[in-house]
């Protein structure tokens, strides 16, 4: 009798050392589920990791740790379904902590099983891999650039090889007939005019493209900015023209934020700039600017994750708008909705504008109507 009861003492203190390593480990959450998801065991990397007590902790269904959305959709119910089905459900995702703070948590749930091999209960091992996501969102947005830069340096290429040929080719063909012995003064006037407006866009290209660029260059400090100090600057620049053409800028008051100021000037020039030019003949322009707080941007990649609060600031006109089909390719550089002869420019202010919310951590957002205005709405982290 006596070394069966050595074999029980050994396979004791054997259970005791596993429950024990179990109970001390610290980078794992371990759970012990009941049939139902209730939890019934808890270790010391779960309270780490989650934040509760054992006390807290013990009785509750383990559904607690899922965002409102994930329990909305029924995850921690489909992930036991699996567990018993198959033995195993293995998952990642955005958990809670007692706190309400989240973390990117990946997750085990193993079935246990009785004697007669029906489910008694569930193991649960839970790693934080908030560290591992963040690196791993970081490298996907470095891939983004690459791809967004790739495709730029594409449409550069193009500018370099057809839009700037263009006013280039004018130029050449003008200072060709001004060398024609039988030009008469007015021709030549006429020819020397069209050159300069050839040249003139040719330099306004040019200077687009500088500034493009420049935004595309190290991210600068970030400093207090008085976005209605910068929209009042701005409205300035603007003042002769919005007289001239009788229009009325309404500019509601505007947060403060950080940012970069080279930036927003940059930013607000082209979006109020963008309103005058694509003015309605029909009716004196009208341009509202205000601000709101709001959430994260319909389509954004945090709309639902990691729910963030924004200062919105929106530009409004009653200009000749667009297409809503269009919202989008109105970024895009060197896209144009109307012929040159029509609106004159160079595609590249719209484009600016996203690179700037880009470069702010926020969004641009357009809507239009056709000959029914459009709007700009631009999120700035809070």
């Amino acid at each position: 009798m006596r070394p069966a009861l050595d074999h029980n003492s050994a396979r004791k203190r054997t259970e005791e050392r596993y429950h024990k390593m179990v109970e001390e480990v610290e980078d794992y959450a371990i759970l012990m589920l009941d049939a139902d998801g209730h939890i019934v065991n808890w270790n010391k990397g779960a309270e780490k990791i989650k934040g509760y007590t054992e006390n807290e902790i013990i009785g509750r269904h383990f559904s607690v740790f899922y965002t409102p959305e994930d329990q909305a959709a029924g995850l921690p119910d489909q992930l036991i379904r699996q567990a018993r089905e198959y033995g195993k459900a293995v998952h990642e995702g955005w958990r809670v902590r007692k706190d309400g703070t989240t973390f990117w948590g990946s997750i085990v749930i193993t079935a246990l099983h009785g004697d007669d091999q029906e489910v008694i209960g569930f193991s649960k091992v839970t790693r934080d891999l908030t560290e591992r996501k963040a690196w791993e969102d970081k490298l996907q947005q470095y891939a983004r650039q690459l791809e967004e830069q790739n495709r730029e340096l594409q449409q550069f290429a193009y500018v370099a090889a057809h839009d700037m040929k263009e006013p280039l080719r004018k130029i050449q063909y003008y200072h060709s007939m001004l060398l024609e012995e039988a030009i008469t003064k007015e021709k030549q006037t006429t020819y020397l005019r069209r050159s300069a407006d050839a040249a003139g866009r040719m330099q306004g290209l040019i200077e687009d493209l500088l500034a493009f660029t420049r935004l595309a260059e190290p991210v600068e400090s970030f400093e207090p900015v008085d976005l209605g100090a910068m929209m009042d600057d701005v409205g300035q620049f603007y003042g002769e023209t919005v007289e001239r053409v009788q229009a009325r800028l309404e500019v509601c008051p505007l947060p403060a934020i950080r940012g970069i100021p080279f930036q927003i000037r940059q930013l607000f020039l082209n979006l109020l700039g963008n309103s005058i030019k694509y003015r309605s003949l029909e009716r004196p322009l009208e341009i509202t600017v205000r601000a709101t707080l709001s959430g994260s941007p319909p389509g954004s990649p945090n709309e639902k994750l990691r729910p963030q609060v924004f200062h919105k600031i929106s530009i409004t006109d009653n200009g000749i708008g667009f297409e809503q089909k269009q919202a989008e390719k109105v970024f895009e550089i060197f896209q144009r909705l109307h012929r040159r002869d029509q609106y004159p420019g160079t595609g590249i202010g719209l484009a600016i504008c996203r690179k700037v919310m880009e470069n702010h951590k926020g969004y641009i957002v357009s809507r239009g109507t056709p000959n029914g205005g459009a709007t700009f709405d631009c999120y700035f982290p809070s």
